[in-house]
């Protein structure tokens, strides 16, 4: 009979513990979810709130990088870490709870994101730096700034820097291009203006002791454009 008394108290315990995260703060679920899906941290918090989360992954972002500027697998990782690291630094975001329902929280997300208003000027002028050192690294130390060919009265040394850039192959401006990405990502800066994004925090009905993000998807895309400016 004690037996049966302590195998019942053991169920009762497991069910308690196993409902804990239903009585969790739903500012601390909201803010695991943008740590998990920006930042890439809070991973534990992420696996005791939520079963599942849809939001792409570091390689997906890769996938997209080495799609968008043209460039290798192995060169978008490097250039997705140079951008994680500058959202790391510079962005920030602070989440305060407004009106909730018997079943769902709303969270107001005020985000700082990354200021790229005048990223392709910045790669355009990273991209003439790179050129530069390519022509300087052939020899000709007199070209301090890409303008400066158009400066050049020798003939000669006018006609060996054109053949060179004629002869640029693609291999040679993919790495210049390349080269010129990883600078520009380097400089980007906090924005000084911030967004205000809307979450919804909810228990799921299905997996009982996890929480759900309302219209997951979209709330995610919302903050990604917030983060990146």
């Amino acid at each position: 009979m004690k037996i049966k008394r302590i195998v019942i108290i053991f169920a009762l315990i497991v069910v308690i513990l196993t409902g804990c995260a239903k009585n969790a703060d739903p500012k601390d679920v909201a803010t695991t979810f943008i740590n998990n899906v920006i930042y890439d941290t809070d991973n534990e918090e992420a696996e005791k709130y939520f079963y599942q989360l849809d939001a792409p992954s570091q390689n997906n972002l890769i996938q997209d990088f080495s799609e968008l500027f043209d460039i290798s697998k192995e060169q978008a990782k490097d250039l997705v870490e140079i951008y994680q690291e500058r959202l790391d630094e510079e962005t920030s975001f602070s989440v305060k709870m407004k009106d909730s329902s018997s079943n769902k929280y709303k969270a107001q997300v005020k985000v700082t994101g990354l200021d790229q208003r005048a990223f392709n000027q910045t790669l355009d002028k990273k991209t003439d730096e790179e050129l530069v050192k390519w022509l300087r690294d052939k020899g000709y130390d007199t070209v301090k700034h890409i303008e400066d060919i158009d400066k050049i009265s020798d003939e000669k040394q006018l006609k060996g820097i054109l053949n060179e850039l004629n002869e640029l192959t693609e291999k040679d401006h993919n790495q210049l291009q390349f080269e010129a990405l990883k600078e520009a990502f380097k400089e980007l800066k906090a924005s000084k203006e911030t967004k205000t994004i809307y979450l919804e925090v909810k228990p799921d009905k299905k997996e009982k002791k996890y929480w759900l993000i309302v219209d997951e998807e979209k709330r995610y895309g919302e903050l990604l454009d917030a983060f990146q400016g």
